[in-house]
């Protein structure tokens, strides 16, 4: 099943965007970096030498009143304040006059005494001294007595601190470059569907319909481009066709009521009736309009919402605790994970009746009317005070997301033919995960660079963006939705079908269970453990989910059409997600939960083409009766139970297990799942076999 047919464009935008972009950006960052690490080694050794001045001469002040600096007290509390502020100064150490160490925080003294009892510190002088000692930069600095020098201060920097700054800033930019290039892609594949292939496509419906003698139809008018001039040309030779058959029709009747010669008119009228035979015109003389509708044309603005969504992604349980307020009844891990719970709920609760609005009001209504509730959503978001409005204004953009989506997908339903909806779902899904990866990464700068309440702010503008592009896209008439809606009744009767209910409950649940609780919830709060771990660590890391489901998602269904061998894929993909979940068992430390989040998107990259390949398999008949794209609707609302359950189930595990345990057992739940759709998929077989086993 090839879900999304504009991949060839796409992957040949992609390359030309990265041969226009990629090396000049690259260019441009190499040397911009070479001369910020030039200038920021002696900036970082001015800032030493300050922080030991103002240490010096508090010390100093001490030993002014007479007491020995061998005697000091508590200097470790002293520094601990100072390092905690500066994470580029490593330790602070005090030596006396000969070199011994009588006072050290944040290095081990067996590394530094040896090289201090050995170095010439220039006592005499009392001039600062900068040392190489090991991975350290050592400035040392006099302390002064009223007997002279009675010792120094030592500051040490990090060598490595400044190739890891120089390194994050280089993954920031290969961040941001990544995402201007995927949205100049989606720009471009945008401008060259809207503006080239489309009209293209429907100048060549028009042609091959006057190739077969039927001047009936004319091409809908395009931009003022070179492509609208050549259609305004075509159309216009459309018309000059026309007239002349106007005038021959003139002047065939012209003929059989002024000649005389019946032989004559027989002729004349022989040839009216070829004529007519062999060409076709409009009655009117106004050639009908075609204008082709594609499901590339939402592409654009679903990408830009979800990218409005996404961008919160990695850093949304982290603005909650911020916002923080007991909610009797419930624990602070319960209450972070409450306004992610209650988003998916809504979605589940008002898709539906948005999928219905859309089929009785047209999609770009229900586009533009669910655009206001997710723009006041991201904007309240940014003003919310406690966790109690935000759970308000969460629940409110769940609505316009909603909506949103829903339309977006009604609006592929009814402009794409009944044999190619399950191809024109691809944009959609192509969409959705590109603004994913896009958001996901830029989020995370943004939140690092102008805080979590500006970034939703930003959310707020793209929104609006997008409303804009629906109002001037979608201007023109759309097509009548398919009138024919399904009952709820006749929906939940696809639960009878165990093959169905199967799918929804071992496979589909889980990997959303994994999906809201680990990787939306439970990721950002367990990084963030990490003392050396920030938000821009945070969105990179996650990054991985979506990039792992893009690279791996048409290969997966390359591979199901292949072999059909689709219930498997799901079942492997369900057990590694849940073996990925295991990981952090074996070790706690950051590269765990790396790895489980890569496998996670593994997972979901070879499990969610196949599963909805499944669907024409397992309910032949009710795809057949209810449609599969009602179907697949239906899937997609049930699966969201997952969605609502993961964070709720992951703030649960906490107070039991921590963070790191309750990843674990989240994993030993979608394992476990995993397992028994895995042994329910032997049953399954291949092709659309359910129709027969119904007729028994």
């Amino acid at each position: 099943m090839t879900l999304d047919h504009t991949r060839p464009l796409f992957i040949r935008l992609l390359l030309l965007a990265f041969i226009v972009l990629v090396p000049p950006v690259a260019l441009l960052a190499y040397g911009a970096l070479g001369e910020f690490a030039q200038g920021l080694v002696p900036e970082m050794d001015k800032k030493a030498e300050t922080v030991g001045h103002d240490l010096a001469s508090s010390i100093e002040r001490a030993i002014g009143y007479g007491i020995p600096l061998a005697k000091l007290y508590g200097m470790d509390e002293f520094f601990l304040p100072v390092l905690s502020a500066n994470p580029e100064i490593r330790y602070l150490s005090v030596t006396d006059h000969e070199g011994r160490i009588l006072f050290l925080n944040g290095a081990a003294k067996s590394v530094l005494e040896p090289f201090y009892a050995a170095a010439d510190f220039e006592i005499e002088s009392g001039r600062s001294h900068k040392s190489i000692i090991g991975d350290f930069i050592d400035l040392g600095q006099p302390l002064r007595g009223k007997t002279g020098i009675v010792g120094h201060i030592h500051v040490g920097i990090d060598q490595d601190y400044i190739r890891g700054r120089l390194m994050e800033i280089a993954v920031d930019i290969g961040v941001v470059t990544l995402v201007s290039l995927l949205v100049a892609v989606e720009i471009l594949l945008f401008v060259v569907t809207f503006n080239v292939t489309g009209p293209m496509r429907v100048v060549g419906m028009v042609i091959d319909k006057t190739r077969r003698g039927d001047f009936s139809f004319a091409c809908g008018a395009g931009a003022d481009d070179e492509i609208g001039r050549f259609v305004h040309s075509f159309n216009a030779a459309i018309r000059y066709a026309d007239d002349l058959f106007r005038r021959l029709e003139a002047y065939i009747d012209e003929v059989k009521a002024a000649h005389f010669d019946k032989s004559v008119v027989e002729r004349v009228c022989d040839i009216e009736a070829r004529v007519r035979f062999l060409f076709r015109f409009s009655r009117t003389g106004k050639p009908e309009v075609v204008s082709e509708h594609q499901a590339t044309d939402i592409r654009l603005p679903l990408f830009l919402f979800v990218f409005a969504e996404e961008i919160s992604r990695s850093f949304m349980p982290l603005y909650i605790r911020d916002l923080y307020a007991p909610i009797p009844g419930l624990s602070p891990e319960m209450v972070i994970a409450l306004p992610i719970a209650v988003f998916m709920l809504f979605i589940a609760a008002v898709s539906p009746s948005a999928a219905m609005a859309s089929a009785r009001k047209g999609s770009r209504r229900v586009f533009l009317t669910g655009l206001f509730p997710a723009t006041i959503g991201f904007f309240m978001s940014a003003v919310a005070y406690n966790v109690y409005d935000f759970i308000l204004w969460r629940s409110v953009t769940a609505i316009g997301y909603a909506l949103v989506t829903m339309a977006c997908q009604s609006y592929i339903a009814q402009v794409s033919q009944q044999q190619k909806r399950t191809q024109s779902l691809g944009v959609y899904v192509g969409a959705v995960l590109t603004a994913s990866v896009c958001g996901t990464g830029i989020g995370g700068v943004l939140s690092e660079r102008v805080g979590y309440r500006a970034t939703f702010i930003i959310a707020a503008l793209l929104a609006v963006v997008a409303g804009l592009l629906i109002y001037r896209l979608m201007a023109a008439a759309q097509p009548k939705a398919d009138p024919q809606a399904p009952k709820k009744r006749e929906l939940l009767g696809l639960l009878r079908n165990w093959r169905f209910s199967a799918l929804v409950v071992f496979a589909a649940i889980p990997s959303k269970i994994a999906l809201t609780g680990f990787f939306f919830f439970l990721v950002p709060l367990t990084l963030l453990q990490d003392v050396s771990t920030d938000l821009g660590d945070v969105a990179r890391i996650m990054m991985l989910y979506p990039i792992s489901v893009v690279v791996l998602s048409p290969l997966a269904a390359r591979l199901a059409d292949r072999t059909g061998w689709k219930a498997g894929l799901v079942a492997i993909g369900g057990l590694i997600g849940g073996v990925g979940l295991l990981l952090p068992a074996l070790s706690d430390d950051l590269d765990m939960i790396t790895l489980a989040i890569v496998m996670l998107g593994l997972s979901h990259g070879l499990s969610a083409s196949p599963q909805l390949a499944m669907i024409p398999d397992l309910c032949w008949t009710e795809c057949r009766n209810l449609g599969q794209t009602n179907v697949l609707a239906f899937l997609r609302l049930a699966e969201r139970v997952g969605s609502v359950v993961g964070p709720l189930l992951a703030a649960a595990f906490i107070p039991l297990y921590g963070y790191t345990g309750a990843v674990i057992a989240l994993g030993v739940v979608v394992l476990g799942m995993s397992v028994v759709f895995a042994l329910l998929s032997f049953a399954y077989g291949s092709g659309p076999h359910i129709e027969a086993e119904v007729a028994e």
